[in-house]
């Protein structure tokens, strides 16, 4: 099956639970979550599961959190559970620094980890 490639530039992006997004080459972007309560309230909490290429552990986020992409392989979001939940990709600053724990209100079932350094 061949792969449609996708251009669309939007301030904030909606994703409905299940949906899957897949980044490539986003180092240094600051992936933020919308904090802003939906009109419907889901039954569970909203979580968006993040595995970044080449990081040893997957990042779990709820609204209102942020996390700066360590790599530039692919990142694979997915809303894990509760309802949909907005996101904007912001890009990177020259001054950007990598993703500390707890340093962008990240949170981790097991824990957050810091970007490998060489």
């Amino acid at each position: 099956m061949s792969h449609a490639q996708v251009s669309l530039q939007r301030q904030w992006i909606n994703l409905q639970p299940e949906d899957t997004l897949t980044l490539h080459r986003a180092a240094g972007h600051l992936l933020q979550l919308d904090g802003t309560p939906t009109a419907a309230a889901p039954q569970h909490p909203v979580r968006v599961w993040l595995t970044e290429e080449g990081m040893p552990e997957d990042v779990f986020l709820q609204p209102g959190d942020s996390y700066r992409i360590c790599g530039a392989g692919r990142v694979v979001l997915t809303v894990w559970s509760g309802g949909g939940v907005r996101l904007r990709l912001a890009a990177s600053e020259p001054q950007a620094t990598p993703h500390q724990p707890g340093a962008n209100r990240s949170r981790s079932i097991q824990s957050a980890s810091a970007c490998a350094t060489a």
